[in-house]
């Protein structure tokens, strides 16, 4: 796309299914993240996951804030969603999922506590969410759950459909809006194909249950699962305090939870999404827990002193600004130094996860046998 700056709707990079239909659902994603990376390098692609971090997490705070629950409160689960998510943070179109997903929550929850918000701003957040990401699908189940929840309440409680009815005009909506994209149908169809692919929860660690990738990762790096029991943990949580409290005044609000933690346990990729939708409810809820035994939150300094201090502890250990990134896994940079020292081009037997790397540095002269496109290009 940076190149001949157009579209490709046929695959031009792998020889195994040259011209291959591909419906590209991230595809505006990959044109940010390569433009980023060709002006600025490293570091602007860590200030491009900085700013969605803090755009998240700034969401998140707003969405919270509408809980009315004691700044304790909120502090304490703003932390341990961070923990939780945190390893989920990574230079993929996923982030903007996070993103936009947090902003939406805190819209519904200002709607849900205040009576008044801009729903509407839904559509075009929804519009902008296919194009960046096929978690856009997620945004719409939390969008038709909080609509269908909100008209049954309404008419069991005599309140009438108006406001239920509303808010399904504004997903219908936001349904159409998705299709604003240059594939049209074709990226509901990209998504559809990746969620029933067999192959999928095989092969890929993002799709295994949770529990099943708690064991693994218990064996591999005990440290390495502390946020995935840190959600777990929120996750009892909010089960804890509506089942000690269940009001009804945020009931939309936990079924979306309860969705996206159900699918958190089905596939671990959806387990930061889980945690997001948990937050907000989880907030109102321990509300009631902190009313009841009249527990006074710690001086709001105190919070901003510990903010400020972790903040500057990550930023010097993740090495926001240094030009360089860890290597998740070894990378062939010495193969790709000697081919084209040695002007040697042609079809690349590469191993899977080599794929994409030998596509960006060796493209249009080279080809690949398969690359971490497997869903969207390749047959099974």
């Amino acid at each position: 796309m940076l190149a001949t700056g157009h579209l490709a709707f046929h695959d031009p990079y792998s020889y195994s299914a040259p011209g291959h239909l591909w419906l590209n659902h991230e595809w505006m994603s990959e044109l940010l993240m390569g433009a980023i990376y060709n002006a600025l390098g490293v570091i602007g692609l860590k200030l491009m996951k900085f700013a969605c971090s803090a755009v998240a997490i700034l969401f998140l705070t707003l969405g919270l804030a509408e809980t009315d629950s004691p700044m304790a409160a909120q502090f304490a689960i703003l932390i341990a969603a961070s923990i939780a998510i945190a390893p989920q943070m990574q230079f993929r179109p996923q982030l903007f999922t996070f993103v936009l997903m947090s902003g939406l929550l805190a819209i519904l929850a200002r709607y849900t506590f205040r009576r008044r918000a801009p729903v509407w701003l839904a559509i075009p957040t929804l519009a902008l969410w296919a194009n960046l990401h096929g978690g856009f699908i997620v945004g719409l189940a939390t969008l038709g759950t909080f609509s269908t929840i909100v008209l049954v309440q309404d008419l069991f409680e005599g309140r009438g459909s108006k406001r239920g009815l509303k808010l399904f005009a504004i997903f219908a909506a936001s349904t159409l809006a998705t299709l604003a994209t240059p594939y049209g149908i074709g990226t509901w169809q990209a998504v559809a194909h990746a969620m029933t692919n067999p192959h999928t929860r095989q092969v890929i660690d993002d799709w295994q249950p949770l529990l099943g990738a708690l064991v693994a990762m218990w064996h591999r790096n005990r440290a390495g699962a502390i946020p995935m029991i840190m959600a777990i943990a929120m996750f009892v949580c909010l089960a804890a305090t509506f089942a000690r409290n269940p009001r009804r005044d945020d009931v939309p609000m936990v079924a979306i939870a309860a969705i996206m933690i159900a699918a958190a346990f089905v596939a671990m990729r959806n387990l930061p999404l889980a945690v997001i939708a948990s937050m907000i409810p989880l907030a109102r809820r321990w509300s009631f827990v902190f009313r009841a035994r009249q527990t006074q939150p710690p001086a709001n300094w105190i919070n901003q002193v510990i903010l400020t201090a972790a903040t500057i502890a990550l930023l010097i250990e993740t090495g926001l600004l240094s030009p360089t990134l860890r290597a998740g896994t070894p990378r062939p940079v010495g193969a790709i130094a000697f081919m084209r020292e040695h002007r040697l081009s042609g079809n690349i037997m590469t191993d899977f996860v080599w794929g994409e790397y030998l596509i960006w540095h060796m493209t249009p002269a080279s080809k690949v046998i398969i690359d971490g496109r497997y869903d969207t290009i390749y047959p099974p």
